[in-house]
């Protein structure tokens, strides 16, 4: 089976799209390795990445075209494996939509910091530290400057990397 990931944030169109295609991209010679997917809590249905999105994506040598933003809904929840908010708005607004499913539901950094003491699974139970420092939290470049979505970008690259690393060993086991 392979694994499905759904990646959060507000309006799907700068942070979650990001992300999504950074993994998607590191994922590039594992193709049937991981679904990769992404949605937003509050989000603005139908509309392309954000075009400093698209600019940041590119110049790493990744398209955007087709993506159309998706409101996170239950059904999404259910049926993802692991769901990675950018914040821990995110972590809980997925956790309200779908309690059942909190033990597979973090924020990225979180589970970044299981992977990295080597607690992470597609269950994960137990994070490291306290669930909501605020340092978890990758901030919303929206409406901001360029030089912001370039830090979604640097902030997500380590741990995108981390994670395709652990989805391609857990595909090995």
């Amino acid at each position: 089976m392979t694994p499905r990931v759904l990646f959060v944030c507000t309006g799907n169109i700068c942070r979650s799209p990001m992300a999504e295609y950074l993994l998607r991209h590191r994922l590039r010679d594992h193709s049937d390795a991981v679904s990769v997917s992404s949605a937003g809590v509050a989000a603005l249905v139908d509309h392309t990445v954000h075009p400093l999105t698209a600019e940041v994506l590119a110049e790493r040598g990744i398209a955007t075209d087709g993506f159309a933003a998706r409101y996170l809904t239950p059904a999404m929840l259910n049926e993802a494996d692991l769901v990675l908010g950018m914040s821990r708005e995110h972590r809980d607004a997925a956790t309200t939509k779908a309690p059942v499913r909190w033990k597979r539901i973090a924020v990225a950094r979180e589970f970044d910091e299981a992977i990295a003491v080597r607690t992470a699974d597609l269950a994960a139970t137990r994070f490291p530290g306290d669930r909501n420092r605020p340092e978890l939290d990758i901030a919303d470049p929206m409406g901001r400057p360029r030089e912001e979505f370039d830090r979604v970008a640097a902030e997500l690259d380590p741990l995108i990397e981390r994670l395709a690393d652990w989805l391609i060993g857990l595909r090995g086991q």
